[in-house]
């Protein structure tokens, strides 16, 4: 089983063993407590978890005091790959758009994608044409999904564009 790292534990918070969890993923729905989570790899059964206020909050069957959830400070929070594709909604991983052929509306050839950078507020995609190298803001407006296996981008990209360099 593939795990996809969606958190980090912060803190503890409060005395009753609940965790403040970074995510790692821009997606609150993971943490709605309905999905399978690991702490470091190992499985634990949730028993409550929300997200507020940018941050989940959640309680785990290992962790029942706050002496306990201060070990667990650092620790990464997983779920099973196959999990974040039962979410209901148009959301992708990065990762999956690594090596696609990128196509524009009408079908012509844009480019390949080689990979990602982010400088914190939109993940942008880097794009091979040619020799040359450039990067578009994954942003919704720009892409939109065709299929399961084609990525395709609207003619409006172009004023997106942005030459990239190492």
């Amino acid at each position: 089983m593939e795990l996809l790292c969606v958190g980090k534990i912060v803190k503890p918070q409060g005395i009753k063993g609940e965790v403040k969890i970074y995510p790692l993923i821009d997606i609150p729905a993971i943490f709605n407590g309905k999905h399978e989570m690991f702490i470091d790899k190992k499985p634990v059964k949730t028993k409550s978890c929300s997200y507020r206020l940018g941050f989940a909050y959640a309680m785990f069957d290992v962790i029942p005091d706050r002496n306990t959830a201060e070990k667990y400070r650092n620790a990464l929070v997983y779920i099973a790959k196959e999990e974040f594709y039962k979410i209901p909604s148009d959301t992708y991983l990065i990762d999956d758009f690594v090596g696609q052929t990128l196509y524009d509306e009408n079908g012509e050839f844009v480019g390949q994608i080689m990979g990602t950078e982010n400088y914190g507020f939109d993940d942008l995609i880097i794009v091979k044409e040619g020799e040359r190298l450039f990067m578009l803001p994954f942003v919704k407006d720009i892409f939109k999904r065709k299929d399961d296996n084609f990525y395709v981008i609207r003619k409006e990209y172009e004023g997106a564009k942005l030459d990239y360099e190492n």
